[in-house]
């Protein structure tokens, strides 16, 4: 019995439109919801921009991060005595990769309509050209790709060694440059001057720490201690 009272509500239901409409609206929503979440997630983003994304680094190791790419593509080829140039496709922008081809110790840079590759070509692939036909490297493209990422965390855990370094516990700090999220901090506490780029200022501090301030380095973050940053500096001389 409970069962068709329930059936019977459930037709009565699916026959106002009101009803109607509200489903077929959120049906909608749904759809565009799963569509956009796919593009999301399919979204093609160079390795080098991925990397930078998802670390706080200083602005110099962002720049050696970028700059070593080649190197590394270049140490690559040499490793697999390539004697055929190897393709890596770096981005792409308009509907055109940048593909960095590497060969006998050189790289050239270079653009390819979209619509000149093949389909399955993506960013961050390593191709090699047969018969005039660029086609995939999977183990290349795999075994290049973790050169980049080992590149990469050698030059974070290097920029992390020497953060740990320059965080002392209770020194004193002022804040003399801003850049992005990133702080250049004055040890106060030490003599002579050291000064270094921090990466790792906390959230509710950043819209606050801005030149002249003072912060307090206490059980393993920053903290605000005061605004008389450069009054202090001027005390030390």
């Amino acid at each position: 019995m409970k069962l068709d009272l329930v059936n019977d509500l459930f037709n009565n239901l699916k026959e106002n439109k009101t009803v109607q409409n509200f489903i077929k609206e959120l049906s909608n929503y749904l759809g565009n919801n799963v569509k956009n979440n796919s593009n999301i997630e399919n979204e093609e983003i160079p390795i080098i921009e991925n990397i930078l994304s998802k670390n706080n680094l200083t602005t110099g190791n962002k720049n050696a991060i970028r700059w070593n790419l080649n190197d590394v593509i270049l140490k690559y080829a040499q490793k697999k005595l390539c004697s055929d140039a190897i393709y890596f496709v770096k981005n792409n922008e308009n509907d055109m990769y940048t593909i960095l081809k590497a060969k006998d110790g050189k790289i050239e840079e270079t653009k390819i309509n979209k619509n000149d590759m093949p389909n399955q070509v993506k960013i961050n692939d390593v191709l090699k050209l047969k018969d005039n036909i660029f086609v995939v490297d999977s183990i290349y493209t795999k075994e290049l790709q973790e050169d980049i990422k080992n590149m990469a965390k050698e030059i974070l855990s290097k920029q992390n060694k020497n953060l740990e370094r320059n965080r002392r516990e209770g020194h004193l700090y002022v804040v003399t440059e801003e850049i992005g999220d990133n702080r250049f901090l004055w040890d106060l506490t030490d003599a002579p001057k050291t000064e270094f780029e921090e990466v790792d200022i906390p959230k509710d501090l950043l819209s606050k720490a801005t030149e002249g301030m003072v912060l307090k380095y206490i059980n393993g973050k920053y903290e605000y201690y005061s605004d008389d940053g450069f009054e202090r500096i001027e005390k030390m001389k």
